[in-house]
Protein backbone atom coordinates (compact mmCIF):
# COMPACT_ATOMS: atom_id res chain seq x y z
CA UNK A 1 0.00 0.00 0.00
CA UNK A 2 1.45 3.38 -1.00
CA UNK A 3 2.25 6.11 1.48
CA UNK A 4 -0.25 8.39 -0.26
CA UNK A 5 -3.06 5.86 0.00
CA UNK A 6 -2.14 5.16 3.60
CA UNK A 7 -2.43 8.88 4.31
CA UNK A 8 -5.98 9.29 3.06
CA UNK A 9 -7.10 6.00 4.60
CA UNK A 10 -5.71 7.17 7.94
CA UNK A 11 -7.74 10.37 7.61
CA UNK A 12 -10.81 8.27 6.77
CA UNK A 13 -10.37 6.04 9.81
CA UNK A 14 -9.95 9.06 12.07
CA UNK A 15 -13.03 10.66 10.53
CA UNK A 16 -15.12 7.53 11.09
CA UNK A 17 -14.26 7.62 14.77
CA UNK A 18 -15.21 11.32 14.82
CA UNK A 19 -18.56 10.62 13.15
CA UNK A 20 -19.55 8.40 16.05
CA UNK A 21 -19.35 11.47 18.26
CA UNK A 22 -21.29 13.75 15.93
CA UNK A 23 -24.52 13.86 13.98
CA UNK A 24 -22.98 13.44 10.53
CA UNK A 25 -23.64 9.75 9.85
CA UNK A 26 -24.65 8.68 6.38
CA UNK A 27 -28.23 7.95 7.35
CA UNK A 28 -29.05 11.63 7.65
CA UNK A 29 -28.40 12.57 4.07
CA UNK A 30 -31.32 12.04 1.75
CA UNK A 31 -33.87 11.18 4.41
CA UNK A 32 -36.75 13.46 3.65
CA UNK A 33 -35.95 15.59 0.63
CA UNK A 34 -37.97 18.44 -0.70
CA UNK A 35 -39.15 17.00 -3.93
CA UNK A 36 -40.82 14.73 -6.35
CA UNK A 37 -39.55 12.36 -9.01
CA UNK A 38 -39.19 11.94 -12.70
CA UNK A 39 -41.99 11.81 -15.26
CA UNK A 40 -43.72 8.42 -14.98
CA UNK A 41 -46.30 6.29 -16.72
CA UNK A 42 -49.91 7.24 -16.10
CA UNK A 43 -51.16 4.01 -14.60
CA UNK A 44 -49.48 2.55 -11.52
CA UNK A 45 -47.85 -0.77 -12.33
CA UNK A 46 -45.53 -3.25 -10.72
CA UNK A 47 -43.34 -3.33 -13.82
CA UNK A 48 -40.55 -0.83 -14.30
CA UNK A 49 -42.19 2.23 -15.83
CA UNK A 50 -40.93 3.55 -19.12
CA UNK A 51 -43.38 6.32 -19.99
CA UNK A 52 -45.02 9.35 -18.42
CA UNK A 53 -48.75 10.09 -18.42
CA UNK A 54 -49.63 11.17 -21.91
CA UNK A 55 -51.33 14.56 -22.20
CA UNK A 56 -55.08 14.13 -22.04
CA UNK A 57 -54.77 10.69 -20.46
CA UNK A 58 -56.58 9.87 -17.21
CA UNK A 59 -54.45 7.66 -14.97
CA UNK A 60 -55.90 5.12 -12.60
CA UNK A 61 -56.15 6.30 -8.99
CA UNK A 62 -53.74 4.95 -6.44
CA UNK A 63 -54.76 1.66 -4.92
CA UNK A 64 -56.51 1.67 -1.56
CA UNK A 65 -54.17 1.31 1.41
CA UNK A 66 -53.25 -2.29 2.19
CA UNK A 67 -55.18 -3.54 5.24
CA UNK A 68 -53.05 -4.01 8.34
CA UNK A 69 -52.36 -7.67 9.02
CA UNK A 70 -49.95 -7.44 11.94
CA UNK A 71 -50.76 -6.32 15.45
CA UNK A 72 -51.73 -2.65 15.46
CA UNK A 73 -51.16 0.13 17.94
CA UNK A 74 -48.22 1.14 20.05
CA UNK A 75 -45.73 3.97 19.91
CA UNK A 76 -42.99 4.19 17.29
CA UNK A 77 -39.89 6.17 18.32
CA UNK A 78 -37.39 7.54 15.81
CA UNK A 79 -33.94 8.65 16.96
CA UNK A 80 -32.28 11.23 14.72
CA UNK A 81 -30.58 14.56 14.58
CA UNK A 82 -33.50 16.95 14.16
CA UNK A 83 -32.87 20.09 12.16
CA UNK A 84 -36.45 21.35 12.34
CA UNK A 85 -36.98 25.10 12.04
CA UNK A 86 -40.72 25.06 11.36
CA UNK A 87 -43.53 22.56 10.76
CA UNK A 88 -45.53 24.92 8.56
CA UNK A 89 -45.81 23.00 5.25
CA UNK A 90 -45.48 26.20 3.23
CA UNK A 91 -42.26 27.23 4.99
CA UNK A 92 -40.41 24.03 5.96
CA UNK A 93 -37.23 23.37 3.97
CA UNK A 94 -35.16 21.06 6.15
CA UNK A 95 -34.53 17.29 6.37
CA UNK A 96 -36.63 16.23 9.37
CA UNK A 97 -39.82 18.15 8.69
CA UNK A 98 -40.83 16.18 5.54
CA UNK A 99 -41.34 13.10 7.75
CA UNK A 100 -43.99 15.07 9.64
CA UNK A 101 -45.45 16.50 6.43
CA UNK A 102 -45.85 13.00 5.01
CA UNK A 103 -47.63 11.81 8.13
CA UNK A 104 -49.94 14.75 8.83
CA UNK A 105 -50.60 16.14 5.36
CA UNK A 106 -51.25 14.83 1.85
CA UNK A 107 -50.64 16.03 -1.69
CA UNK A 108 -52.53 15.85 -4.94
CA UNK A 109 -50.10 13.22 -6.22
CA UNK A 110 -47.55 10.91 -4.65
CA UNK A 111 -45.08 8.10 -5.29
CA UNK A 112 -44.90 4.58 -3.88
CA UNK A 113 -41.23 3.69 -3.22
CA UNK A 114 -39.22 1.80 -4.19
CA UNK A 115 -40.88 2.84 -7.47
CA UNK A 116 -39.85 6.50 -7.65
CA UNK A 117 -40.71 7.12 -11.29
CA UNK A 118 -44.46 6.59 -11.18
CA UNK A 119 -46.38 9.67 -10.06
CA UNK A 120 -49.76 8.45 -8.82
CA UNK A 121 -52.97 10.29 -7.96
CA UNK A 122 -53.58 10.69 -4.24
CA UNK A 123 -55.90 13.47 -3.08
CA UNK A 124 -56.63 13.82 -6.77
CA UNK A 125 -58.35 10.80 -8.26
CA UNK A 126 -57.21 11.75 -11.76
CA UNK A 127 -55.35 14.43 -13.66
CA UNK A 128 -55.22 15.68 -17.22
CA UNK A 129 -52.28 17.44 -18.92
CA UNK A 130 -52.55 19.43 -22.13
CA UNK A 131 -50.31 18.54 -25.05
CA UNK A 132 -48.27 21.73 -24.60
CA UNK A 133 -47.71 20.92 -20.88
CA UNK A 134 -48.94 24.34 -19.77
CA UNK A 135 -52.24 23.33 -18.15
CA UNK A 136 -52.78 20.65 -15.51
CA UNK A 137 -56.32 19.75 -14.39
CA UNK A 138 -56.97 17.71 -11.24
CA UNK A 139 -60.19 16.05 -10.12
CA UNK A 140 -60.28 15.59 -6.34
CA UNK A 141 -61.37 12.40 -4.60
CA UNK A 142 -64.80 12.37 -3.07
CA UNK A 143 -65.18 11.91 0.66
CA UNK A 144 -61.81 13.27 1.78
CA UNK A 145 -61.99 15.15 5.05
CA UNK A 146 -59.36 16.99 7.01
CA UNK A 147 -58.63 16.04 10.61
CA UNK A 148 -60.96 18.88 11.64
CA UNK A 149 -63.85 17.19 9.84
CA UNK A 150 -63.95 19.83 7.10
CA UNK A 151 -64.34 18.45 3.59
CA UNK A 152 -61.51 18.85 1.08
CA UNK A 153 -62.46 21.17 -1.79
CA UNK A 154 -60.70 22.81 -4.72
CA UNK A 155 -60.62 26.04 -2.70
CA UNK A 156 -58.21 24.38 -0.25
CA UNK A 157 -55.84 23.53 -3.09
CA UNK A 158 -55.85 27.08 -4.41
CA UNK A 159 -55.34 28.50 -0.91
CA UNK A 160 -52.43 26.14 -0.20
CA UNK A 161 -50.56 26.89 -3.43
CA UNK A 162 -51.19 30.64 -3.26
CA UNK A 163 -50.01 30.74 0.35
CA UNK A 164 -46.86 28.84 -0.57
CA UNK A 165 -46.02 31.50 -3.14
CA UNK A 166 -47.10 34.58 -1.19
CA UNK A 167 -45.22 33.73 2.02
CA UNK A 168 -42.01 34.41 0.06
CA UNK A 169 -40.11 31.93 2.23
CA UNK A 170 -37.40 29.45 1.21
CA UNK A 171 -39.62 27.07 -0.83
CA UNK A 172 -41.89 29.75 -2.31
CA UNK A 173 -40.06 29.69 -5.66
CA UNK A 174 -41.59 26.27 -6.33
CA UNK A 175 -44.97 27.95 -6.91
CA UNK A 176 -43.66 30.81 -9.02
CA UNK A 177 -44.33 28.81 -12.17
CA UNK A 178 -48.09 28.90 -11.46
CA UNK A 179 -49.67 31.66 -13.51
CA UNK A 180 -53.32 31.12 -12.59
CA UNK A 181 -55.68 28.62 -10.94
CA UNK A 182 -59.34 28.04 -11.68
CA UNK A 183 -61.94 26.07 -9.72
CA UNK A 184 -64.87 25.21 -12.03
CA UNK A 185 -66.42 23.28 -9.15
CA UNK A 186 -65.59 22.01 -5.66
CA UNK A 187 -63.74 18.96 -7.00
CA UNK A 188 -61.85 20.45 -9.96
CA UNK A 189 -58.66 22.51 -10.02
CA UNK A 190 -57.17 23.80 -13.25
CA UNK A 191 -53.61 25.13 -13.04
CA UNK A 192 -52.04 27.17 -15.84
CA UNK A 193 -48.27 27.63 -15.87
CA UNK A 194 -46.19 30.60 -16.92
CA UNK A 195 -44.36 28.39 -19.44
CA UNK A 196 -44.42 24.78 -20.65
CA UNK A 197 -43.03 22.46 -18.01
CA UNK A 198 -43.27 18.68 -18.19
CA UNK A 199 -41.74 18.41 -14.70
CA UNK A 200 -44.60 20.15 -12.90
CA UNK A 201 -46.44 16.94 -11.99
CA UNK A 202 -43.30 15.63 -10.32
CA UNK A 203 -42.84 18.94 -8.52
CA UNK A 204 -46.25 18.49 -6.88
CA UNK A 205 -44.94 15.47 -4.96
CA UNK A 206 -42.91 17.92 -2.86
CA UNK A 207 -44.11 18.22 0.76
CA UNK A 208 -44.27 21.97 0.21
CA UNK A 209 -47.29 21.34 -2.01
CA UNK A 210 -49.20 19.73 0.88
CA UNK A 211 -52.88 20.64 0.94
CA UNK A 212 -53.95 22.60 4.04
CA UNK A 213 -57.37 22.97 5.58
CA UNK A 214 -57.92 26.58 4.51
CA UNK A 215 -60.76 27.13 7.00
CA UNK A 216 -58.62 26.15 9.98
CA UNK A 217 -55.51 28.01 8.77
CA UNK A 218 -57.50 31.19 8.21
CA UNK A 219 -58.94 30.88 11.71
CA UNK A 220 -55.36 30.86 12.98
CA UNK A 221 -54.44 34.03 11.09
CA UNK A 222 -53.26 32.48 7.84
CA UNK A 223 -53.74 34.13 4.47
CA UNK A 224 -52.96 33.40 0.82
CA UNK A 225 -53.20 36.99 -0.33
CA UNK A 226 -50.37 39.23 -1.58
CA UNK A 227 -48.42 40.51 1.40
CA UNK A 228 -48.78 37.22 3.28
CA UNK A 229 -45.06 37.35 4.03
CA UNK A 230 -45.88 40.20 6.43
CA UNK A 231 -49.48 39.50 7.46
CA UNK A 232 -49.75 35.69 7.82
CA UNK A 233 -49.88 34.68 11.51
CA UNK A 234 -50.58 30.93 11.24
CA UNK A 235 -47.04 29.55 11.41
CA UNK A 236 -46.77 29.63 15.20
CA UNK A 237 -49.97 27.56 15.47
CA UNK A 238 -48.87 25.18 12.68
CA UNK A 239 -45.62 24.55 14.52
CA UNK A 240 -47.65 22.85 17.27
CA UNK A 241 -50.72 21.61 15.40
CA UNK A 242 -51.48 20.26 11.94
CA UNK A 243 -54.19 21.28 9.49
CA UNK A 244 -54.04 18.39 7.08
CA UNK A 245 -55.85 15.27 5.94
CA UNK A 246 -53.08 12.78 6.70
CA UNK A 247 -53.21 9.60 8.83
CA UNK A 248 -51.59 11.39 11.79
CA UNK A 249 -52.05 14.71 13.57
CA UNK A 250 -49.32 16.82 15.12
CA UNK A 251 -49.61 17.06 18.91
CA UNK A 252 -46.53 19.09 19.73
CA UNK A 253 -42.93 20.03 18.98
CA UNK A 254 -40.15 21.06 21.36
CA UNK A 255 -37.11 22.22 19.41
CA UNK A 256 -34.14 19.85 19.67
CA UNK A 257 -36.14 17.58 21.97
CA UNK A 258 -39.03 15.82 20.27
CA UNK A 259 -41.91 15.93 17.80
CA UNK A 260 -45.08 14.04 18.76
CA UNK A 261 -47.78 12.80 16.39
CA UNK A 262 -50.88 10.70 17.07
CA UNK A 263 -53.15 8.67 14.84
CA UNK A 264 -55.84 10.77 13.15
CA UNK A 265 -59.18 9.40 14.44
CA UNK A 266 -61.01 11.05 11.53
CA UNK A 267 -58.78 9.78 8.74
CA UNK A 268 -60.69 9.24 5.49
CA UNK A 269 -58.58 6.24 4.41
CA UNK A 270 -57.20 3.11 6.05
CA UNK A 271 -56.23 4.07 9.63
CA UNK A 272 -52.54 3.93 10.51
CA UNK A 273 -51.43 0.89 12.47
CA UNK A 274 -49.41 2.96 14.93
CA UNK A 275 -51.16 4.97 17.64
CA UNK A 276 -48.31 7.38 18.20
CA UNK A 277 -45.01 8.45 16.63
CA UNK A 278 -42.26 10.34 18.45
CA UNK A 279 -39.19 11.78 16.72
CA UNK A 280 -36.55 12.25 19.40
CA UNK A 281 -33.57 14.56 18.98
CA UNK A 282 -30.58 12.27 19.60
CA UNK A 283 -27.57 13.66 17.73
CA UNK A 284 -25.01 11.04 18.80
CA UNK A 285 -25.01 8.00 16.46
CA UNK A 286 -23.55 5.66 19.07
CA UNK A 287 -26.33 6.60 21.48
CA UNK A 288 -28.87 5.99 18.73
CA UNK A 289 -27.49 2.48 18.26
CA UNK A 290 -27.54 1.71 21.98
CA UNK A 291 -31.13 2.90 22.34
CA UNK A 292 -32.17 0.83 19.32
CA UNK A 293 -30.58 -2.34 20.68
CA UNK A 294 -32.14 -1.76 24.10
CA UNK A 295 -35.59 -1.31 22.56
CA UNK A 296 -35.97 2.30 23.70
CA UNK A 297 -36.26 3.50 20.10
CA UNK A 298 -37.53 1.72 17.00
CA UNK A 299 -35.46 3.42 14.27
CA UNK A 300 -32.03 5.05 14.14
CA UNK A 301 -31.53 7.50 11.29
CA UNK A 302 -27.94 8.73 11.61
CA UNK A 303 -25.70 5.68 11.84
CA UNK A 304 -22.44 5.72 9.92
CA UNK A 305 -21.23 2.84 7.80
CA UNK A 306 -19.23 1.28 10.63
CA UNK A 307 -22.20 1.19 12.99
CA UNK A 308 -24.44 -0.21 10.27
CA UNK A 309 -21.91 -2.98 9.60
CA UNK A 310 -21.64 -3.78 13.30
CA UNK A 311 -25.41 -4.02 13.67
CA UNK A 312 -25.65 -6.33 10.67
CA UNK A 313 -22.92 -8.55 12.04
CA UNK A 314 -24.56 -8.64 15.47
CA UNK A 315 -27.97 -9.38 13.98
CA UNK A 316 -29.65 -7.04 16.46
CA UNK A 317 -31.49 -4.85 13.95
CA UNK A 318 -32.86 -4.74 10.43
CA UNK A 319 -31.14 -2.44 7.94
CA UNK A 320 -33.44 -0.61 5.53
CA UNK A 321 -31.72 0.67 2.41
CA UNK A 322 -32.93 2.91 -0.33
CA UNK A 323 -31.64 5.11 -3.11
CA UNK A 324 -31.32 8.78 -2.37
CA UNK A 325 -31.18 11.19 -5.27
CA UNK A 326 -28.35 13.21 -3.78
CA UNK A 327 -25.17 13.43 -5.82
CA UNK A 328 -21.57 14.35 -5.03
CA UNK A 329 -19.62 15.87 -7.89
CA UNK A 330 -16.24 17.28 -8.89
CA UNK A 331 -16.49 20.73 -10.50
CA UNK A 332 -13.84 22.25 -12.80
CA UNK A 333 -13.76 25.88 -13.92
CA UNK A 334 -13.68 26.15 -17.69
CA UNK A 335 -12.22 29.65 -18.12
CA UNK A 336 -8.48 30.24 -18.69
CA UNK A 337 -8.43 32.96 -16.01
CA UNK A 338 -9.73 30.74 -13.19
CA UNK A 339 -9.49 27.19 -14.52
CA UNK A 340 -6.08 27.71 -16.16
CA UNK A 341 -5.15 24.31 -17.62
CA UNK A 342 -8.72 23.13 -16.99
CA UNK A 343 -9.94 25.43 -19.75
CA UNK A 344 -8.83 22.67 -22.17
CA UNK A 345 -11.54 20.01 -22.13
CA UNK A 346 -8.93 17.33 -22.83
CA UNK A 347 -7.48 18.09 -19.41
CA UNK A 348 -10.89 17.83 -17.79
CA UNK A 349 -11.45 14.54 -19.59
CA UNK A 350 -8.06 13.30 -18.37
CA UNK A 351 -9.13 14.00 -14.80
CA UNK A 352 -12.39 12.15 -15.48
CA UNK A 353 -10.38 9.07 -16.48
CA UNK A 354 -7.92 9.40 -13.59
CA UNK A 355 -10.38 9.30 -10.68
CA UNK A 356 -10.80 5.95 -8.93
CA UNK A 357 -14.59 5.96 -8.60
CA UNK A 358 -14.82 2.37 -7.39
CA UNK A 359 -12.28 3.11 -4.68
CA UNK A 360 -14.35 6.05 -3.45
CA UNK A 361 -17.52 3.96 -3.26
CA UNK A 362 -16.03 0.75 -1.88
CA UNK A 363 -13.39 2.10 0.47
CA UNK A 364 -14.87 5.37 1.70
CA UNK A 365 -18.61 4.65 1.46
CA UNK A 366 -18.33 0.91 2.19
CA UNK A 367 -20.29 0.17 -0.96
CA UNK A 368 -23.31 2.25 0.11
CA UNK A 369 -23.54 4.23 -3.12
CA UNK A 370 -23.99 3.95 -6.86
CA UNK A 371 -22.58 6.13 -9.63
CA UNK A 372 -24.80 7.45 -12.41
CA UNK A 373 -23.23 8.35 -15.77
CA UNK A 374 -23.67 12.09 -15.20
CA UNK A 375 -24.74 14.54 -12.50
CA UNK A 376 -28.39 13.48 -13.02
CA UNK A 377 -29.06 10.66 -10.50
CA UNK A 378 -29.82 7.07 -11.33
CA UNK A 379 -33.53 6.28 -11.21
CA UNK A 380 -34.64 9.33 -13.18
CA UNK A 381 -35.82 9.67 -16.75
CA UNK A 382 -33.08 9.65 -19.39
CA UNK A 383 -30.29 8.34 -17.16
CA UNK A 384 -30.31 4.70 -18.22
CA UNK A 385 -30.31 5.91 -21.82
CA UNK A 386 -27.02 7.77 -21.13
CA UNK A 387 -25.11 4.83 -19.65
CA UNK A 388 -22.80 4.76 -22.68
CA UNK A 389 -21.44 8.18 -21.63
CA UNK A 390 -20.15 7.01 -18.25
CA UNK A 391 -16.44 7.60 -17.54
CA UNK A 392 -14.46 4.58 -16.32
CA UNK A 393 -11.07 4.80 -14.63
CA UNK A 394 -8.35 4.52 -17.30
CA UNK A 395 -4.98 5.93 -16.29
CA UNK A 396 -3.40 5.25 -19.68
CA UNK A 397 -6.12 7.24 -21.44
CA UNK A 398 -5.71 10.04 -18.87
CA UNK A 399 -1.98 10.29 -19.56
CA UNK A 400 -2.61 10.23 -23.30
CA UNK A 401 -5.04 13.15 -23.07
CA UNK A 402 -2.64 15.15 -20.94
CA UNK A 403 0.05 14.56 -23.53
CA UNK A 404 -2.27 15.74 -26.32
CA UNK A 405 -2.90 18.89 -24.29
CA UNK A 406 0.87 19.53 -24.00
CA UNK A 407 0.95 18.54 -20.34
CA UNK A 408 2.81 15.23 -20.49
CA UNK A 409 4.82 16.32 -17.45
CA UNK A 410 1.68 17.16 -15.51
CA UNK A 411 0.62 20.48 -14.03
CA UNK A 412 -0.27 22.15 -10.73
CA UNK A 413 -3.90 22.05 -9.59
CA UNK A 414 -5.58 23.61 -6.54
CA UNK A 415 -8.46 21.53 -5.14
CA UNK A 416 -10.61 23.48 -2.69
CA UNK A 417 -12.75 21.68 -0.10
CA UNK A 418 -14.68 22.47 3.07
CA UNK A 419 -12.44 22.33 6.12
CA UNK A 420 -14.05 20.04 8.67
CA UNK A 421 -16.98 19.62 6.30
CA UNK A 422 -19.08 16.63 5.35
CA UNK A 423 -20.25 15.78 1.84
CA UNK A 424 -23.46 13.99 0.88
CA UNK A 425 -23.59 10.48 2.28
CA UNK A 426 -21.74 11.53 5.44
CA UNK A 427 -18.31 11.49 3.74
CA UNK A 428 -15.59 13.70 5.18
CA UNK A 429 -14.68 16.49 2.78
CA UNK A 430 -11.02 16.08 3.69
CA UNK A 431 -11.06 12.33 3.09
CA UNK A 432 -12.71 12.69 -0.31
CA UNK A 433 -10.44 15.53 -1.43
CA UNK A 434 -7.36 13.60 -0.28
CA UNK A 435 -8.47 10.50 -2.19
CA UNK A 436 -9.00 12.49 -5.40
CA UNK A 437 -5.63 14.20 -4.96
CA UNK A 438 -3.93 10.81 -4.63
CA UNK A 439 -5.70 9.56 -7.76
CA UNK A 440 -4.65 12.57 -9.83
CA UNK A 441 -1.04 12.41 -8.71
CA UNK A 442 -0.79 8.99 -10.38
CA UNK A 443 -1.10 10.68 -13.76
CA UNK A 444 1.31 13.51 -12.92
CA UNK A 445 -1.15 16.15 -11.71
CA UNK A 446 0.35 17.91 -8.70
CA UNK A 447 -2.55 18.70 -6.40
CA UNK A 448 -2.50 21.32 -3.67
CA UNK A 449 -5.32 20.82 -1.21
CA UNK A 450 -6.98 24.09 -0.23
CA UNK A 451 -9.23 23.75 2.86
CA UNK A 452 -11.57 26.66 3.53
CA UNK A 453 -14.34 27.22 6.03
CA UNK A 454 -17.51 25.63 4.59
CA UNK A 455 -19.36 28.93 4.24
CA UNK A 456 -16.31 30.58 2.64
CA UNK A 457 -15.81 27.70 0.19
CA UNK A 458 -19.47 27.78 -0.80
CA UNK A 459 -19.44 31.54 -1.27
CA UNK A 460 -16.26 31.38 -3.36
CA UNK A 461 -17.66 28.52 -5.44
CA UNK A 462 -20.89 30.38 -6.07
CA UNK A 463 -18.84 33.43 -7.08
CA UNK A 464 -16.92 31.36 -9.64
CA UNK A 465 -13.54 31.83 -7.95
CA UNK A 466 -12.38 28.21 -7.56
CA UNK A 467 -10.22 26.27 -10.01
CA UNK A 468 -11.88 23.03 -8.89
CA UNK A 469 -13.84 21.77 -5.91
CA UNK A 470 -16.01 18.96 -4.59
CA UNK A 471 -19.64 19.70 -3.85
CA UNK A 472 -22.99 18.03 -3.22
CA UNK A 473 -26.39 18.50 -4.82
CA UNK A 474 -29.65 17.62 -3.11
CA UNK A 475 -32.89 17.98 -5.06
CA UNK A 476 -35.88 20.22 -4.53
CA UNK A 477 -37.94 17.93 -6.75
CA UNK A 478 -37.06 14.60 -8.29
CA UNK A 479 -37.24 15.15 -12.02
CA UNK A 480 -34.19 15.40 -14.32
CA UNK A 481 -35.23 19.01 -14.91
CA UNK A 482 -33.94 19.75 -11.39
CA UNK A 483 -30.37 18.91 -12.48
CA UNK A 484 -30.37 19.51 -16.24
CA UNK A 485 -31.14 23.22 -16.03
CA UNK A 486 -28.78 24.15 -13.15
CA UNK A 487 -25.83 22.21 -14.59
CA UNK A 488 -26.44 22.53 -18.33
CA UNK A 489 -27.79 26.03 -18.99
CA UNK A 490 -25.41 29.03 -19.00
CA UNK A 491 -25.96 31.39 -16.10
CA UNK A 492 -27.88 28.85 -14.02
CA UNK A 493 -26.85 27.79 -10.51
CA UNK A 494 -24.03 25.31 -11.12
CA UNK A 495 -23.09 26.21 -14.70
CA UNK A 496 -22.26 29.81 -13.86
CA UNK A 497 -19.94 28.72 -11.05
CA UNK A 498 -17.58 27.13 -13.57
CA UNK A 499 -18.37 29.43 -16.55
CA UNK A 500 -19.80 26.49 -18.48
CA UNK A 501 -21.50 27.41 -21.74
CA UNK A 502 -22.51 24.95 -24.45
CA UNK A 503 -25.59 26.21 -26.33
CA UNK A 504 -26.27 22.74 -27.71
CA UNK A 505 -26.48 21.21 -24.23
CA UNK A 506 -28.69 24.06 -23.03
CA UNK A 507 -31.02 23.67 -26.01
CA UNK A 508 -31.42 19.91 -25.47
CA UNK A 509 -32.21 20.29 -21.77
CA UNK A 510 -34.60 23.20 -22.30
CA UNK A 511 -36.43 21.34 -25.07
CA UNK A 512 -36.78 18.34 -22.75
CA UNK A 513 -38.55 20.52 -20.19
CA UNK A 514 -41.09 21.57 -22.81
CA UNK A 515 -41.65 18.08 -24.22
CA UNK A 516 -44.68 16.04 -23.21
CA UNK A 517 -43.71 12.67 -24.71
CA UNK A 518 -41.61 10.77 -22.13
CA UNK A 519 -39.60 8.81 -24.68
CA UNK A 520 -38.62 11.98 -26.48
CA UNK A 521 -37.81 13.63 -23.15
CA UNK A 522 -35.56 10.69 -22.26
CA UNK A 523 -33.79 10.94 -25.63
CA UNK A 524 -33.19 14.66 -25.20
CA UNK A 525 -31.88 14.27 -21.66
CA UNK A 526 -29.61 11.39 -22.71
CA UNK A 527 -28.12 13.35 -25.62
CA UNK A 528 -27.62 16.37 -23.38
CA UNK A 529 -25.80 14.23 -20.81
CA UNK A 530 -23.49 12.78 -23.47
CA UNK A 531 -22.44 16.26 -24.57
CA UNK A 532 -22.16 17.48 -20.98
CA UNK A 533 -19.90 14.55 -20.13
CA UNK A 534 -17.78 15.16 -23.22
CA UNK A 535 -17.22 18.73 -22.02
CA UNK A 536 -16.59 17.38 -18.49
CA UNK A 537 -17.12 20.51 -16.37
CA UNK A 538 -18.76 18.27 -13.75
CA UNK A 539 -17.99 14.66 -12.81
CA UNK A 540 -20.41 12.68 -10.67
CA UNK A 541 -18.41 10.90 -7.98
CA UNK A 542 -21.24 8.95 -6.32
CA UNK A 543 -24.91 8.84 -5.38
CA UNK A 544 -25.22 7.64 -1.76
CA UNK A 545 -27.71 5.13 -0.45
CA UNK A 546 -29.77 5.74 2.66
CA UNK A 547 -29.16 3.23 5.46
CA UNK A 548 -31.59 3.16 8.37
CA UNK A 549 -31.55 0.70 11.26
CA UNK A 550 -34.91 -0.43 12.64
CA UNK A 551 -35.97 -2.87 15.34
CA UNK A 552 -36.37 -6.56 14.59
CA UNK A 553 -40.11 -6.27 15.25
CA UNK A 554 -40.70 -3.44 12.76
CA UNK A 555 -42.59 -4.11 9.54
CA UNK A 556 -43.48 -1.97 6.53
CA UNK A 557 -40.61 0.51 6.86
CA UNK A 558 -39.58 1.62 3.35
CA UNK A 559 -37.22 4.51 2.63
CA UNK A 560 -38.91 7.34 0.74
CA UNK A 561 -36.63 9.95 -0.88
CA UNK A 562 -39.38 12.57 -0.60
CA UNK A 563 -40.78 12.20 2.94
CA UNK A 564 -38.22 9.86 4.52
CA UNK A 565 -40.77 7.15 5.36
CA UNK A 566 -44.52 6.65 4.98
CA UNK A 567 -45.40 6.16 8.65
CA UNK A 568 -48.94 5.03 7.83
CA UNK A 569 -47.49 1.75 6.53
CA UNK A 570 -45.19 1.08 9.47
CA UNK A 571 -46.24 -1.33 12.19
CA UNK A 572 -44.74 -3.27 15.09
CA UNK A 573 -45.42 -6.95 15.67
Amino acid sequence: MSTERTAWLTIAMQRRRFLRLTSLGAGLIGAGLLGACARPPATPTTAAPTAAPAPGQTPAPAASPTPVTAATGGTFVIARLTDTITLDPSRQYELTSPIVMGACYERLVTIQPPDIRTVQPHLAEKFDITQDVTTYTFTLREGVRFASGNQLTSADVVFSFNRLRELKDNPSWLADIIQAMETPDARTVRIRLTEPNAAFLAMLVSPNFSILDSTVVKQQGGTDQPGADKTDKATEWLNQNSAGSGPFVLKGWVKEQEIVMERNPNYWGQPAALERVIIRHIPDPTTQRQLLESGDVDAAHNLDGDLIAELEQAGTAQIVRGDTLDTEYFAMHTSPEIGKELADKRVRQAIAYAIDYDGIIQQILRGAAVRPPSVIPSGLLGVTEAEDARYQTNLERARQLLGEAGLANGFDLTLTFSSGGTEVGGVSSEVLASKIADDLRKVGIRVTLDPRAPDVRLADYRAGKLQCTISGWTPDFLDPHGWAIPFGVPGEAAAKRVAYNNPQVADLFQRAARTADPQERARLYAEGQRLLNEDAPFLCLYQPKAQIAVGKNVQGYVFDPVIGVDLSKVRKS
